[in-house]
């Protein structure tokens, strides 16, 4: 069974930086993912499909851009509180005071 936790019980350095490099990546899709949602939109629109197609196309971008904004917070692996989005990870959680290995 895979864990996030170590032999005394607090969440691995590992675990942390993954959470961290996730959630870069996912704020450094956003904009993307924002910009593909207004040029599905404008293609829609343009292609025959009219306001209906657009409003479709835009909605659906809109969703994934959400899933994207929702995931683009660090979390520690212990209770979710939420890590500082930029710089070193902190040497406990804010939230649960478990320390990071």
């Amino acid at each position: 069974m895979c864990s996030s936790r170590s032999a005394r019980g607090s969440p691995r350095a590992a675990s942390s930086t993954g959470s961290s490099n996730g959630a870069r990546g996912s704020r450094r899709l956003l904009p993307w993912a924002a910009l593909s949602a207004l040029g599905g939109a404008a293609l829609g629109a343009v292609a025959g499909g009219g306001l209906r197609a657009a409003v479709g196309l835009f909605l659906v971008g809109m969703v994934f851009s959400l899933f994207l904004w929702a995931t683009s917070v660090p979390r520690c692996p212990s209770c979710g509180a939420r890590l500082p989005a930029r710089g070193e990870l902190p040497p406990a959680c804010p939230g649960c005071r478990a320390r990071f290995e």
